[in-house]
């Protein structure tokens, strides 16, 4: 196994470093209900410019959380006991689960200090169609086009005539939507399915301009 670990980080330093290379765009944030917006920020070299860093939340709260943004970065956290026993908090009406922190109060400061470094003129949103906390239909992926945002991607499994900002990442063995794709892992090099698919430094660089 220790080939194998050097290996991975000999490719990950040489890897950064081209992805580094070519961004162009800086003070980006990235909304996303998993850890994808961290994994991408960790990677390019940025200062972590969203809340939504190291904690996940259904796809179902993520829409409604995107399409009212302001409102839920104006209200508190309210923690509760959570299941799996890392901090959870309700922000409003929505349930954030705060997994990589060991406490609520960190959890909290973390939310609090990087909230205030959102930048709405350069905002990017990241979501898939999970069906867990809610089913998302094809108008839930069709409304995120409402979203003032420079650029926007949803995976899924499904076809959608017309929408530009979807890509196709394997089914789930038992539900009809994408796997978990932070899971989704090459053996040897570990890279994520969505980053060898996906080139998501052009995806920042070039965004959509409303």
């Amino acid at each position: 196994m220790e080939w194998k670990e050097e290996i991975r980080k000999i490719y990950r330093k040489i890897h950064r470093w081209c992805l580094r290379r070519r961004l162009k765009n800086r003070d980006f944030t990235i909304l996303a209900p998993t850890c994808i917006a961290g994994v991408m920020y960790h990677e390019l070299g940025q200062q972590f410019m969203s809340p939504t860093i190291n904690l996940w939340m259904y796809d179902k709260d993520f829409l409604k959380f995107v399409h009212n943004l302001q409102h839920y970065l104006d209200a508190p956290l309210r923690f509760v006991q959570g299941i799996d026993k890392t901090p959870t908090a309700y922000c409003d009406d929505i349930l954030i689960h705060f997994n990589h922190y060991h406490s609520d109060e960190e959890a909290n400061a973390k939310w609090e200090e990087r909230k205030k470094r959102v930048n709405l003129d350069n905002l990017y949103i990241i979501m898939a169609d999970q069906p867990d906390g809610g089913e998302i239909t094809d108008e839930d992926i069709r409304s995120l086009k409402d979203v003032q945002c420079k650029n926007r991607m949803v995976f899924t499994i499904r076809q959608l005539p017309n929408v530009d900002y979807t890509m196709a990442l394997p089914k789930d063995p038992e539900k009809e939507c994408v796997n978990m794709y932070m899971f989704d892992k090459s053996p040897i090099l570990g890279r994520y399915r969505w980053e060898r698919e996906w080139d998501y430094v052009k995806w920042i660089n070039e965004g959509v301009n409303e």
